[in-house]
């Protein structure tokens, strides 16, 4: 079941900013929305255009919600860098990079490219306001792999994808339209 609000008026109202943020920074206009993830919490993008959005549509699990607002440490910037992440899948689909991330039907450059766009996103905000915990986006990502690769990576694999996000406009100024072609390369470059 897709539900438009999480059910806390604040979180929604903060969130509605950081996505348009996220809207213009990478250049989509995604449906968001949330859903009942139930025993196993999960945030997804898909091509698949819902609500009068062309660009597709971002679906955050109300379980994957309440466990990243329980974090001690940053929840607010946890729930961004699961935002961001899936805004850089979006960017795949708009680009048509998607393809060539999933050749032999492998998604693992995919979640590189999205890490990596999360990474380029907390770079941003780092840049916006110094006191802005980037460092999370990093913990996050990593929180989610583990110590085999599965479809998204180990936790190094995505917490250095996320750092090199970060360091492509942090430290190398890159703009929006090159750090794309960066995060592709750096995906592509991944075995």
């Amino acid at each position: 079941m897709i539900e438009a609000r999480s059910g806390n008026p604040e979180l929604d109202r903060a969130l509605a900013q950081t996505l348009g943020r996220l809207s213009q920074l990478f250049d989509v206009l995604p449906a968001f929305a949330y859903y009942q993830d139930g025993s196993q919490p999960n945030a997804l993008a898909t091509p698949e255009p819902r609500l009068q959005r062309a660009d597709g549509t971002v679906l955050f699990g109300l379980n994957m919600l309440q466990q990243l607002l329980t974090r001690p440490e940053h929840p607010d910037a946890s729930v961004v860098a699961v935002c961001a992440h899936e805004f850089g899948h979006i960017v795949s689909y708009k680009t048509g990079l998607i393809d060539r991330l999933m050749q032999d039907n492998n998604p693992f450059r995919a979640e590189q490219f999205a890490d990596y766009m999360a990474g380029y996103y907390a770079g941003f905000k780092k840049l916006e306001r110094n006191d802005f915990p980037a460092v999370a986006f990093a913990t996050t990502q990593r929180s989610f792999g583990g110590v085999t690769r599965g479809t998204h990576g180990t936790s190094e694999e995505r917490g250095s994808a996320v750092i090199e996000g970060f360091k492509s406009i942090y430290e190398r100024k890159l703009s929006a339209p090159d750090a794309i072609d960066a995060a592709f390369q750096f995906s592509m470059s991944r075995q």
